[in-house]
C-alpha cells in the first residue's frame, strides 16, 4: 500500500515538473505583459495580433513559420521513406550478428552528441560547396542543406518506430499474398504497409516534431535562414523578455500536436478495449 502511494506520488511530481511550465505558458498567452510573473488582465490580443499581422515581430514570425513548416514537411517525408525502408530491410535480415551491427549503426545518430553531428555535417557541406563551386548561401541551397542535415538524425527515429510493428506482424500473411498471385511490390503495398501504418504515422509525426525543435544543427549549418528555434534564440539573445505573441504562437503549436496525438491514439485504445 505504501509502495503504491510512493509510486503514484513520484509519478505525480514528475508530471507536474513536465507540464507545469507548459500550463504556465498557456495561461500567460492570454495576457499582454512581457513578463511571466505579472498578470496584466485577460485578453485575446496576442492571438489577434498573431493572425492579423499587427504583431511587432509579424514579418519575422511569419518567415520563421513558413521556413520551419517547409523544412519540417520534407524532413518528415524523407525520414519516413528512408526509415520505413530501413526497417523493412533490417527486419528481413536473418543473421543476428549482422542485424545487431545495423541496429547499432542506426542508433549512433541518436546517441551521438548533436553538436558533433552538426560540426561534421558543416564540414561535409563546406567541402561539397568548395569542390563543385556551389553558392550555398542562396535560400534554396540553404533549405536543401538543412533538410539533408535534419533527415540524417530523424530517419533513425522512424526506423525504431516502424521496426516493432514489423516484428509483431505475421509474415505468413505476406507469403499468402504471394501465393495468391501478388507480386512482391503489390504484396508490400497491400499487406505489409497497411499493417505497419501506425508505426509509420508515429515516426512521421516524431520526425516533424524533431525538425521543428532542432536548434544546434540548424544554427551551425545555416546563417540567413530563420526557423522557429533560431528566431526564438535571436529574440532572447538581447536579454529582453520574449514578446507576448510568441507565447500565443507556441501555445497553438502545443495544442495542434496534442490534438494530433489524441486522434492518433484514440482508435488504438478503442481497439484494445474491444479485444478485452
Amino acid at each position: 500500500m505504501v509502495r503504491k502511494i510512493l509510486v503514484k506520488t513520484f509519478i505525480g511530481i514528475v508530471l507536474i515538473m513536465l507540464y507545469l511550465p507548459i500550463i504556465w505558458m498557456v495561461v500567460f498567452s492570454f495576457t499582454d505583459t512581457p513578463s511571466f510573473s505579472n498578470w496584466n488582465g485577460f485578453t485575446f490580443d496576442n492571438y489577434v495580433n498573431l493572425f492579423t499581422g499587427n504583431s511587432k515581430n509579424a514579418d519575422l514570425i511569419q518567415n520563421a513559420i513558413l521556413n520551419t513548416l517547409f523544412v519540417g514537411f520534407f524532413v518528415s517525408l524523407l525520414s519516413t521513406v528512408l526509415g520505413t525502408l530501413g526497417a523493412i530491410g533490417l527486419h528481413a535480415i536473418h543473421n543476428k550478428k549482422i542485424k545487431a551491427v545495423y541496429s547499432t549503426v542506426n542508433q549512433i545518430p541518436m546517441i551521438n552528441s548533436e553538436i558533433v553531428t552538426a560540426i561534421a555535417l558543416a564540414l561535409v557541406f563546406n567541402v561539397f560547396a568548395s569542390t563543385f563551386k556551389i553558392n550555398d548561401g542562396s535560400w534554396g541551397m540553404t533549405a536543401f542543406k538543412l533538410i539533408l542535415a535534419q533527415t540524417s538524425f530523424c530517419a533513425p527515429y522512424v526506423l525504431l518506430n516502424v521496426l516493432p510493428r514489423l516484428q509483431k506482424s505475421d509474415n505468413k500473411i505476406y507469403e499468402a499474398a504471394l501465393d495468391l498471385g501478388c507480386t512482391p511490390a503489390k504484396a508490400m503495398f497491400k499487406v505489409v504497409l497497411p499493417d505497419i501504418l501506425p508505426g509509420i504515422v508515429v515516426g512521421a509525426l516524431l520526425s516533424f516534431t524533431l525538425s521543428i525543435d532542432d536548434f544546434v544543427i540548424t544554427k551551425v549549418n545555416v546563417t540567413s535562414f530563420e526557423t522557429l528555434s533560431t528566431m526564438l534564440y535571436g529574440l532572447k539573445s538581447g536579454k529582453q523578455p520574449l514578446p507576448a505573441d510568441i507565447r500565443a504562437l507556441f501555445t497553438i503549436i502545443f495544442f495542434i500536436v496534442f490534438a494530433l496525438m489524441m486522434v492518433l491514439y484514440s482508435p488504438h485504445k478503442k481497439t484494445e478495449k474491444d479485444k478485452k
